[in-house]
């Protein structure tokens, strides 16, 4: 860009809020700081709905994915879009006229911001899950054996295992839900106040008349003198009940987590039937929750350094992401257990009689020594007609 189109932004810049109320001392190389960190974060944006987009296309009209596998990375296509849309609402709602008001703060919409947020982490969530459930349904017809295939699905079915199933999907929520209330935290600026832990202020909580306060009620009082909307226009708009909110949260996220781990530790009959991988999970998310906790107690501490913000940011979501892993590994759809069913019963190729392997093995075997020897020699006939057998179920021998 040249210089008159730097001058020509920054003019932009200057009619908003936000300058006008918090940055009216901004020089233009300090603008162009924040202009270039905007505009590598659309553009990076549209790069990841490219990098998904044309290889759906391609994959699509190619036919290589299944019917329901179609549908799911559509669905991903469309979320996609509409997280777009949600960054333009949510950059939308900082350049309203209002906020010039005495008494306004010049930021983006706390709503908006964590519906952006939420969106992102949507997206990221459906093609971790389904990047997840692919690659062990491929592992079910690649590499598991028929023995290996009714162990697991025996596993699986075992009814000691639906509570374990049912407390991941619980914390799992439980950390999406907390990870939203710390982008009201950031949208309200609420990380600025009570830069201490475990205390606020004098006490473990700040006063009453504080957290449910008058001031961001927007009704009138009724006859009672009081206000319809007082509790949950303090829980959403209100900073120091917000933060207070995000602690008590973050602190239950943590003693679950913790929970969970001891269970799995202590418990010796869970011991036996939670599969191996699973163990290892659990481990990650008791990792990931420390990382998590030290993080944000720093980043309160530290004032909000935007280093420091943004690791926190990104351990919500490697927490997320490893209850997500322990959830694949101890969950499964119903496409995968009729997968994992079908292989448990008829082996990897859904043969009708083992005896098929064993003559195609007996045709290869004749193959090796034709092509070793260089002569011609005929094939016995249990190989000729494994091969019909074969062929006509549309295996190669190869295949197998």
């Amino acid at each position: 860009m040249s210089q008159a189109d730097w001058e020509s932004e920054f003019l932009k810049y200057k009619s908003s809020p936000e300058f006008a109320m918090l940055n009216s001392r901004m020089t233009l190389d300090e603008f162009k700081s924040i202009y270039w960190m905007e505009w590598i974060h659309r553009i990076w944006g549209r790069a990841i709905g490219i990098t998904f987009l044309l290889p759906a296309i391609y994959f699509t009209a190619r036919g290589r994915m299944t019917k329901s596998l179609t549908l799911k990375v559509w669905g991903i296509a469309g979320l996609i879009g509409f997280q777009g849309f949600l960054g333009w609402w949510m950059v939308k709602s900082g350049l309203k006229d209002d906020l010039f008001a005495p008494g306004s703060t010049p930021r983006v919409s706390q709503y908006r911001l964590t519906a952006h947020l939420g969106a992102a982490f949507v997206v990221y969530l459906s093609m971790l899950w389904n990047g997840l459930t692919t690659l062990r349904d491929n592992r079910f017809q690649t590499h598991l054996t028929h023995q290996e295939a009714q162990a697991s699905l025996q596993a699986f079915r075992n009814p000691a295992l639906r509570t374990f199933k049912l407390a991941t999907l619980s914390l799992f929520a439980l950390t999406f839900v907390t990870a939203m209330s710390g982008a009201l935290v950031a949208g309200l600026d609420a990380g600025l106040i009570y830069n201490e832990f475990p205390y606020m202020g004098l006490g473990l909580t700040p006063p009453k008349s504080e957290l449910f306060d008058t001031f961001y009620s927007h009704v009138p009082a009724n006859d009672k003198g009081e206000h319809t909307d007082l509790v949950w226009r303090n829980m959403f708009e209100n900073p120091s009940l917000v933060q207070l909110d995000h602690r008590l949260m973050a602190t239950t996220t943590f003693t679950a987590v913790m929970a969970l781990f001891a269970w799995s530790r202590s418990s010796a009959h869970l011991q036996k039937i939670l599969p191996a991988n699973a163990k290892r999970a659990v481990h990650g998310v008791f990792g990931f929750a420390w990382l998590q906790v030290i993080l944000g107690i720093s980043t309160l501490l530290y004032l909000v350094p935007v280093p420091l913000a943004s690791a926190h940011q990104a351990g919500a979501l490697a927490l997320l992401s490893w209850t997500m892993v322990l959830g694949s590994r101890v969950h499964m759809s119903r496409a995968s257990i009729k997968t994992l069913e079908y292989f448990a019963k008829h082996g990897r190729l859904g043969t009708r009689n083992v005896a098929i392997h064993q003559n195609v093995a007996v045709a290869e075997a004749a193959q090796k020594v034709q092509k070793a020897l260089g002569a011609k020699v005929r094939q016995p006939q249990s190989a000729n007609a494994s091969q019909r057998v074969v062929g006509q179920s549309g295996v190669t021998p190869a295949a197998v």
